[in-house]
């Protein structure tokens, strides 16, 4: 009993030193604990990265995450773990040629494998990405070879190119095509940073289509001044809510950080964006559900910790650092409590390390999209 106290007076001590330290900003070449302990805590050894929080599933979003972590933190050896675990399980080794699975886990026959083999344009164009850079980064073509099959992979089965406006990308292959001109359309799919690079990156495809078309349409998609979760879009380009996502969460808190992250394409888009700083100030933290028709918070009794993580840099590109400082401080003491009390949520980690990691400049992201890591400035 005694060494379990002293265990959990250590944990203690040793995370008020890191909320401190985070609080007041960390040197970037100082090294990224975050990043340790969630790759220690969710990445096996082969490079399976697992949710604990959901049946101890992999899917190819997290895999994705799991390797631009890797790259920004210049982990080439976990990288190529990830990676390799990616292509044998979610894609049958073949990656590039093939789209990977969105969902591996433990089947009702009590086997491992492939629960859903349609794949998510999300994790399918992370992966892409880091690859690309990965290859810019590292000076490793072999890489690029592969982002560039999985690229036209991307073009010819998860986007439509005949709709006016701007090309849309699905949220997947099949699925949500809704009849025979409608599409479901998730806005956190499309983060304008990557965009801009993959069109420079691939001119020939239908990335600089679908951003332009995601911009133009923003002040539809944003009118009640909050992020949808899902919306629809018809071959006109108009855009319609969705009746079965009346409220907006987990989905749409990305919208906000990909905006921050965003220099030139993501000013633009922050004035939309208004109604939840609103909310943010009122109620001093960032709701777990708003209602995308009125813009109002839904009445909630917390706000999760990767919300408050992901906003960090939302208010800071809106110049509301002192209520960034008090969020971010709140947010670290709640992360000791869960670690203290319970388990760390996987989900929660990712928006940590995309949004704490912007604040402690681990990494950034140039107007061309090209990703800038701190031990590249180093």
């Amino acid at each position: 009993m005694l060494r379990r106290w002293l265990a959990l007076a250590s944990l203690m001590c040793s995370l008020i030193v890191v909320a401190c330290n985070s609080s007041a900003g960390s040197a970037p070449d100082a090294p990224w604990d975050d990043w340790t302990r969630f790759a220690e805590r969710y990445i096996q050894h082969d490079g399976r990265l697992i949710d604990w929080t959901f049946e101890e599933k992999s899917t190819s979003e997290g895999q994705a995450y799991a390797l631009f972590f890797s790259l920004v933190a210049n982990d080439r050896a976990g990288f190529d773990r990830v990676l390799g675990w990616t292509s044998e399980n979610l894609a049958a080794g073949e990656l590039g040629d093939k789209l990977p699975a969105w969902h591996w886990g433990k089947k009702d026959d009590g086997s491992w494998g492939v629960k859903d083999g349609n794949s998510a344009a999300d994790g399918d164009l992370w992966t892409a990405y880091t690859l690309l850079e990965a290859a810019r980064l590292w000076k490793a073509p072999q890489y690029e070879q592969t982002a560039r099959k999985l690229l036209t992979q991307i073009a010819a089965q998860e986007v439509v190119t005949d709709v006016q406006g701007g090309a849309v990308l699905l949220l997947a292959p099949y699925g949500f095509r809704i009849g025979k001109d409608r599409y479901a359309f998730d806005p956190c799919y499309v983060p304008p940073f990557q965009f801009r690079y993959l069109a420079a990156a691939d001119p020939q495809g239908p990335w600089q289509s679908i951003l332009d078309g995601y911009l133009s349409r923003s002040p539809q998609i944003f009118k009640a001044g909050v992020a949808p979760d899902q919306l629809i879009i018809d071959q006109q380009g108009h855009i319609f809510p969705d009746p079965d996502r009346p409220t907006a969460s987990y989905d749409a808190i990305r919208v906000y950080l990909w905006a921050a992250l965003s220099q030139r394409d993501g000013q633009a888009q922050l004035p939309l964006l208004r109604r939840y700083a609103e909310i943010i100030r009122r109620d001093g933290r960032p709701p777990e559900k708003v209602n995308t028709s009125t813009g109002e918070a839904v009445q909630q009794a917390w706000s999760p910790i990767g919300f408050m993580a992901a906003v960090l840099p939302y208010l800071q590109v809106l110049g509301e650092d002192g209520r960034r400082k008090e969020l971010q401080a709140a947010m670290q003491r709640e992360r000791m409590r869960v670690r203290l009390t319970g388990q760390p949520n996987y989900y929660d980690e990712v928006l940590v390390l995309f949004g704490l990691g912007w604040i402690e400049k681990r990494y950034g992201f140039d107007e061309q999209g090209r990703l800038v890591p701190a031990w590249k400035a180093t």
